[in-house]
């Protein structure tokens, strides 16, 4: 398990997530229609996989993270059982 931090304006969380795909999901889904927003704090390799975009517009860098046309979707589907388990472990940090 690795530790991610990430957060929007003031708030910040954390989770913990066996790979960070499933961090990622669990971080959208937790922002839900504020995912736009969202920065990644920790670990260090993965603030170059940002998605912020004040815009909203966030679905094409998402499926370029995740490999390719709508491979967000795909593996969200295909591991919500990790999903939902990592969704479990999110904690306010601030």
């Amino acid at each position: 398990m690795k530790t991610y931090e990430y957060g929007a304006m003031s708030n910040k969380f954390s989770i913990e997530a066996e790979n960070k795909l499933t961090a990622y999901c669990v971080m959208c889904v937790h922002y839900d229609s504020q995912a736009h927003l969202l920065v990644i704090y920790s670990p260090a390799e993965s603030k170059k996989d940002s998605w912020f975009n004040p815009s909203g517009k966030v679905s094409e860098r998402l499926d370029e993270i995740f490999g390719g046309k709508d491979s967000f979707d795909k593996y969200f589907e295909s591991n919500i059982e990790e999903i939902k388990k990592c969704y479990k472990t999110i904690k306010r940090i601030v």
